[in-house]
């Protein structure tokens, strides 16, 4: 008697493009449909389904399952708590009237849409010890210097965003201990004898994405020219302004501290925290706490509010954050449906990239699939922690031989581990399903499906160029100095050529 085997087997292992299927979904329901949050529900059921291989009861109580181990999970309690706690210390800055204070002062410096968007800029590049806090911090901050400007919510959720990431993943942050410790755990496992802080730093003209969004945002800033649906929004809130209802807030007899002090002791606790190795997740949110209770306690003991109002407010900012909470839940689900233990979509991606990679392409190959599987999980944490002890060793085993071993000073292996790096940035900027993208969203008061289509056409531009007269050039043998200059140069070039500024009329030339 012949059995056939194929009966044997789950779906998921006759088909395993499968895996794909819950990324792809949320993607494309997202954009048809022009909401996210049934589109990752939806997308994470369906990889309920597949797990469960279609039962429905098991679907339903894999999706409860997953769902609530989101909520229960130590580190996304502590994003949560954070994001609340920020939420309630932001509204208590506005409605204090200390927001308005700060921004008052700064339109003296920055009195033109250029101004104010080099101003949001520097104080992204300011805020670099975390990403979360760069984004929920800056982006409600300047919301209102943004409106008054006439500057639209997707660009500042473009500035933020663009800036946040790059500059924590490059900087000493709460992204550093984590990246050395990838570095290391797959240095050891490789067994490569080299030091994991010494490779990770020397990455770092490597990381080509990340620098080149930083040039990027600084040349959009500077020349105020756009293209794209950039530009369409810019146009329109140029029109009609935000379109948004102006909070109410105090403007007499407000001091600054009240702006200034709980963002200060914000900074001054994750910095102390940080040189303590405090753990991140828990430091945001004691950072979070103590301020949020300093925004309670200045406008309550100067009687600028009252107790009954100050509680308002902090409710009333917890509040605020709750659709964005709502997306990160959902966005955690459906990266946990597709991690290693479940889909493992990400082992997937890596199982189509092969072994037969010739050693210049390695760079090229590592920051692509970084990407691939960044806008597929929605994690750029998960993405460098599966790719690097893949890359690592692949590395040193293609560029070492039994007469020559590698080195870890190697211009391409430390550009294949740089561009993994870079690559997990490029890919989250991409994915509506990120945490950070989600966070740019809310804290920027922008549509997150607008924040993500506009935001798009620039990370393709900056990665092509950080491939194309990077990584490539890299692999053949062209050193890092000379390559890095002319890719900026490029990403500098195509803004200005194919950006236009929204004061002019659409149907003119270039001025």
């Amino acid at each position: 008697m012949i059995i056939d085997q194929d009966t044997t087997l789950t779906l998921l292992e006759r088909l395993p493009w499968l895996r794909l299927t819950p990324p792809v979904i949320a993607i494309g329901l997202a954009v048809v449909f022009k909401e996210v949050n049934f589109a990752l529900l939806l997308a994470t059921f369906c990889g309920c389904l597949l797990l469960s291989d279609f039962e429905i009861t098991n679907s339903i109580d894999e999706l409860c399952n997953v769902i609530v181990g989101q909520l229960t999970d130590a580190d996304h309690g502590s994003v949560i708590l954070f994001t609340v706690l920020l939420g309630a210390m932001i509204s208590l800055m506005n409605q204090s009237g200390g927001t308005t204070a700060v921004v008052d002062r700064m339109a003296k410096f920055a009195d033109t849409r250029q101004k104010g968007q080099v101003l949001t800029w520097l104080t992204g590049l300011i805020v670099f010890f975390d990403d979360y806090a760069n984004t929920l911090l800056i982006g409600s901050s300047m919301r209102p210097l943004c409106d008054n400007l006439k500057i639209s919510r997707a660009k500042l959720a473009f500035l933020i965003d663009t800036t946040a990431a790059p500059v924590a993943g490059l900087a000493l942050s709460t992204w550093t201990a984590f990246e050395i410790g990838e570095v290391k755990k797959s240095l050891q496992t490789a067994q490569i004898e080299a030091e994991a802080a010494e490779v990770f730093f020397a990455t770092i003209p490597f990381r080509i994405y990340p620098l080149l969004a930083i040039v990027t945002v600084a040349t959009i800033a500077i020349c105020g020219r756009d293209f794209g649906p950039m530009l369409k929004a810019e146009r329109l809130a140029l029109k009609n302004g935000s379109g948004l209802p102006t909070e109410r807030t105090r403007s007499t007899g407000t001091s600054v501290w009240f702006a200034i002090l709980p963002v200060a002791i914000l900074v001054a606790i994750v910095i102390v925290g940080f040189l303590q190795d405090v753990d991140a997740y828990r430091l945001l949110l004691y950072a979070a706490l103590g301020a949020s209770t300093v925004a309670v306690i200045l406008p309550c003991a100067s009687r600028q509010m009252t107790m009954t109002e100050c509680s308002a407010s902090w409710v009333a900012g917890i509040g605020s954050m709750i659709p964005a909470i709502i997306v990160l839940i959902l966005a955690w689900s459906i990266a946990d449906v597709c991690g290693l233990e479940k889909l493992n979509t990400s082992g997937y991606i890596i199982s189509q990239v092969g072994d037969s990679i010739s050693p210049a392409f390695l760079p090229t190959v590592a920051f692509l699939t970084a990407g691939a599987i960044a806008v597929s999980i929605g994690s750029s944490f998960t993405t460098m922690s599966l790719l690097l002890p893949l890359f690592i060793p692949l590395a040193w085993s293609l560029l070492g031989s039994a007469t020559s071993p590698a080195s870890a000073d190697d211009p391409i292996f430390l550009a294949t581990v740089g561009a993994i790096l870079a690559g997990a940035i490029f890919g989250d900027h991409c994915s509506p399903i990120s945490d950070t993208t989600v966070l740019s969203s809310a804290a920027a008061g922008c549509d997150h499906l607008q924040h993500v289509a506009t935001q798009l056409p620039y990370a393709l531009l900056i990665a092509v160029c950080s491939i194309l007269l990077g990584y490539l050039p890299i692999g053949f043998g062209v050193p890092w100095w000379l390559c890095l200059p002319i890719s900026s140069m490029a990403c500098i070039g195509v803004v200005l050529f194919l950006g236009q500024r929204p004061t002019k009329n659409p149907t003119s030339n270039h001025d």
